[in-house]
């Protein structure tokens, strides 16, 4: 496919995504409540045409910020096309061309805001829906075979948004994940998000298994660190504890439960095993809490 003819399907792809209406996240909604009081349609229109106005132009920058729902109505034509870098600049030249169009809709009934888009977003737009990343061919195939025709186009978009610098260890970890995990299964998004942020962690020649388990350990001794916390504050006021100089250890116990559980589950179908620990371990090897340890470092640390 010639490079115009690319950025032409591509632009037209964009304009209609644009066009034909984007439904506002609860989170944008709930920003421009918060900020705005509840503003009715036509308030919108006087705030978002201001000029100068800092909470105007924050606005606008966050109304063409294209959300996942945007990304996935455009995969199938990314994967058409597959522009490189080089098509970007054409791609923002063409919708440059002609003043584009959009209108938000809000789920409460509000009404439609129509806005047209500033010259000066499209091209912020056009590189945060990140065309010219581009998944392996086998990987493809791999996410094809777990049959969620559904949510296809969404597992694509969610590895095509990750920050990990791909290599052919995450890759073929990825893979298998998907030829794995089991078709239909209930926690398959949940489980993707917590891989591609383990994946963004870990350096490229990490041995995934034993990184995988000591990121559970790692949540092991969170828990056990603020089990032992909370212990202490059942027999001591906080105030007491901090004039002795004891660090409080403030973690989600539940999510990192459910992190623990996650790790089984994907480790389960991806490797077939997984490690169970009983024994508390000292606080020799224990670690701080939500400090932005190198995982491997924690490998070294517990894979011993």
């Amino acid at each position: 496919m010639q490079q115009h003819e690319k950025c032409e399907l591509l632009g037209d792809a964009i304009k209609a995504i644009i066009s034909r209406g984007i439904d506002l996240s609860d989170d944008v909604v709930h920003y421009i409540d918060s900020t705005f009081a509840n503003p009715t349609i036509d308030e919108l229109q006087a705030i978002l045409g201001e000029d100068s106005d800092c909470e105007g132009d924050t606005l606008m920058d966050l109304l063409f910020f294209p959300d996942e729902s945007c990304q996935i109505r455009l995969e199938e034509t990314l994967e058409r096309c597959r522009p490189q870098k080089e098509d970007e600049d054409k791609l923002v030249t063409y919708l440059c061309r002609e003043p584009l169009h959009a209108t938000f809709r809000f789920k409460d009934g509000r009404g439609p805001l129509r806005l047209q888009m500033p010259a000066d977003m499209i091209r912020p737009f056009v590189t945060r829906l990140r065309i010219c990343k581009h998944l392996d061919a086998g990987l493809i195939e791999s996410i094809r075979s777990y049959g969620d025709e559904q949510n296809i186009h969404r597992f694509k978009v969610k590895i095509r948004n990750s920050r990990f610098s791909a290599s052919d260890s995450k890759t073929e970890f990825l893979g298998r994940f998907f030829e794995k995990i089991g078709a239909g299964s209930n926690d398959i998004l949940e489980c993707l998000d917590f891989i591609l942020g383990f994946l963004d962690e870990i350096k490229a020649d990490d041995d995934l298994y034993p990184a995988l388990m000591a990121k559970k350990k790692f949540y092991f001794i969170s828990l056990q660190k603020a089990q032992k916390m909370e212990a202490r504050i059942e027999k001591h006021n906080i105030e007491t504890l901090l004039l002795q100089g004891e660090r409080l250890v403030l973690i989600d116990q539940a999510d990192a439960r459910k992190k623990m559980q996650l790790i089984d589950r994907i480790s389960r179908a991806v490797f077939g095993q997984t490690r169970y620990f009983e024994q508390p371990v000292g606080d020799e090897t224990q670690i701080e809490v939500g400090s932005p340890e190198d995982i491997k470092s924690i490998v070294k640390n517990f894979t011993r």
